[in-house]
């Protein structure tokens, strides 16, 4: 029985491997402070983001598409943006500017998942989620052409993380790449936390 699921757990482990490219390499972004595997090193694209309330702030996406694949993830960097509210034209007295640098970071995944759900198709799945007790989101879409997005959300260290890995009908999932991120800290070191029932996170060393 146990020969029989470690073979098991080597299949599963081993098809999604096929389903862009062979190999992989674990690849590490010190500004950013995570690392995820990819099939290669990957495209990087910097670009301008605009926040929920309008903000913009410096973003960059690590992707590789090929095979008629996808695997992409996005940064958004939301430090040092609290000046970056002082001259929006829809303040209120009950949001001031240090409320809506707040509320636009903690609110971003939530939005960024309602523009997942808005895109079409047929939503597989929609759920909590978590890597190493950092919450997120993961969600699951059959798009039209009846490929499967596969996408995670996680805000860590006053950034927005997006997961997005898509495959051809019929293909497996890319959990070498789905399963693989994690958020690391200035010297290098992969971060965990463990979650009291009050939700206070507590990095465990």
């Amino acid at each position: 029985m146990r020969r029989l699921k470690i073979i098991f757990t080597t299949l599963i482990f081993a098809i999604p491997v096929t389903s862009i490219a062979q190999g992989w390499i674990l690849y590490a972004d010190q500004e950013h402070l995570f690392s995820i595997n990819f099939t290669r090193e990957p495209d990087i694209q910097n670009f301008d983001y605009t926040s929920e309330y309008g903000a913009t702030y410096p973003a960059r996406t690590y992707s590789i598409q090929e095979n008629d694949g996808l695997l992409s993830l996005t940064v958004i960097d939301y430090r040092n943006g609290e000046g970056k509210y002082a001259v929006l034209s829809d303040q209120t007295d009950d949001a001031p500017v240090t409320s809506l640098w707040l509320y636009d970071q903690l609110g971003s995944m939530a939005y960024e998942a309602s523009k997942l759900r808005q895109r079409g198709g047929r939503i597989l799945y929609d759920n909590w989620h978590h890597i190493d007790l950092v919450e997120g989101l993961n969600i699951v879409i059959e798009n039209p052409d009846r490929s499967n997005t596969y996408a995670g959300l996680y805000l860590h260290a006053n950034r927005l993380y997006m997961m997005e890995a898509t495959v051809p009908a019929g293909a497996p999932p890319q959990s070498l790449f789905q399963q693989s991120l994690a958020f690391l800290d200035a010297e290098g070191v992969q971060i965990r936390y463990k979650l009291s029932p009050e939700r206070e996170r507590t990095r465990i060393r």
